[in-house]
């Protein structure tokens, strides 16, 4: 699915939250949503999910019914069935216990597929969820006794199940460790959706976005690869933060080392 971002803004609180957004991320891709706390990361995400509607400009995505000369369509235009059905949004997750398994939660991404009967007509869609998630052994165990890590796998599972071709992802990596940072965001990079997940970790989107969006203040303040991007003035004019950006020995990509306070001048 194509993803366009054609000024969007919104307004919450009597204020621009975000405001005035034009950004395309790469189809098939993974593309990171940097900026530091209340840039407005989770609230473009809503946007782009049709959840929000745009007090300004408007979020274009292809017609998953058309063929790829269609013209695109505001996504909060979408029937919710049809965008549930092509867009799945993992927000920062919950912990209310719910008296559900893991498969049964899972399942909850299938709804948009169910006949008026109940049935299911994507035959091991959890399944195969469950599997790509890494999340297999856990199908049987109620969701109440799972650690936050197993919870963000299963959450992982569930956006998948809806088998989008728009995924957004808010802060993924929260209580996962670091085996489980690099095993999923290598996962979700090699998946071939179009992808767009907030991240905290600028060196985690470095190793694995092909592209970044970076917010400051509710606008953008940059895009593009992440080598071109994320730069030392960058990291201070958006973070406040002084930092070296140095090419991983390995990859070649860029690592950021940040400076403790003080230490610049010394």
């Amino acid at each position: 699915m194509e993803l366009s971002i054609a000024g969007a803004g919104a307004r919450l609180g009597g204020r621009w939250v975000v405001d005035g957004i034009d950004a395309t991320p790469p189809p098939g891709a993974l593309t990171g949503l940097l900026g530091p706390n209340g840039a407005g990361k989770t609230t473009l995400l809503r946007l782009v999910a049709g959840i929000l509607q745009p007090g300004a400009g408007a979020v274009l995505v292809s017609d998953p019914g058309a063929d790829d000369a269609a013209p695109t369509l505001p996504v909060h235009t979408l029937a919710r069935r049809d965008r549930a059905r092509h867009v799945a949004l993992l927000e920062q997750s919950s912990d209310a216990a719910v008296p559900l398994s893991v498969r049964e939660v899972v399942a909850l991404g299938r709804i948009p597929y169910r006949t008026l009967w109940g049935t299911d007509t994507g035959a091991g869609a959890v399944d195969r969820a469950l599997v790509a998630a890494s999340a297999a052994h856990l199908a049987d165990r109620p969701w109440s006794t799972l650690s936050g890590g197993e919870r963000q796998r299963v959450h992982i599972a569930r956006a998948l199940a809806q088998e989008p071709s728009l995924l957004l992802l808010d802060e993924p990596t929260n209580h996962l460790d670091v085996s489980a940072q690099l095993a999923l965001l290598g996962f979700v990079r090699g998946l071939g959706v179009t992808t767009v997940a907030a991240l905290h970790d600028l060196n985690l989107a470095a190793a694995y976005c092909e592209h970044v969006l970076v917010l400051s203040d509710g606008r953008l303040a940059t895009a593009g690869p992440p080598a071109e991007v994320l730069t030392p003035a960058l990291v201070r004019d958006v973070y406040g933060v002084d930092a070296h950006v140095l090419s991983h020995p390995v990859t070649g990509r860029p690592v950021i080392a940040y400076s403790p306070p003080g230490t610049e001048d010394a």
